[in-house]
């Protein structure tokens, strides 16, 4: 559109309502609803003025702008950018999938805090690799840490928990409520003991 047509239209348009304000005056009754038609009429005069002036500097900022070229990408600059945005992707994903270790061992130590029959006293889990689409890995092992006092083994020592804290019963139920509830076999819940 050249500035002749956009002058042209908003000539258009303010004729359109200055025709318009005159008519509304002339229909209206005297009183306060005279002002607010004005008033109204007036925003939508500055309104159409505002409207082409920024054509017109739309125009002028597209004209000044025309000397700016865009030519073939630089390769090796393309390739390093490349890398360390992959480098800073791995990042992420590493940072994401412990992150999300650290809630489901959270998770699963409250949901064991729920059964007073057994002590635990700390959760370990092993997850698989997320997917490259951003999804967390799948639970594969969980690791329930109770207490416990060591019994010398033959060639290492063996940890077995106190009688008083868990008894084997409770500690199967315990192993068997965490399968269900995060859709595991009961092999992929183990226990170990510690002092």
């Amino acid at each position: 559109m050249s500035t002749l047509d956009t002058l042209q239209n908003l000539v258009r348009e303010l004729v359109i309502l200055i025709i318009l304000a005159v008519t509304l005056e002339l229909l209206l009754p005297h009183g306060d609803m005279r002002r607010y038609v004005r008033m109204v009429l007036g925003l939508l005069i500055i309104v159409a003025v505002l409207q082409a002036g920024m054509s017109f500097w739309h125009r002028e900022l597209a004209a000044d702008l025309s000397w700016l070229s865009l030519g073939p990408p630089d390769q090796a600059a393309t390739a390093e950018i490349l890398r360390e945005g992959e480098r800073l992707w791995q990042a992420g994903q590493s940072r994401a999938q412990a992150e999300y270790e650290q809630g489901l061992a959270r998770q699963i130590r409250g949901l064991a805090g729920l059964n007073p029959d057994v002590a635990v006293t700390a959760v370990r889990v092993r997850t698989t690799a997320g997917t490259p689409d951003g999804q967390p890995g799948r639970l594969e092992e969980v690791i329930l840490v109770l207490e416990g006092e060591p019994l010398v083994g033959e060639d290492r020592p063996v940890w077995a928990a106190p009688a008083e804290r868990s008894d084997p019963e409770a500690v199967e139920r315990l192993r068997r409520i965490v399968a269900d509830f995060y859709s595991l076999s009961p092999a992929q819940v183990t226990v170990e003991y510690q002092e």
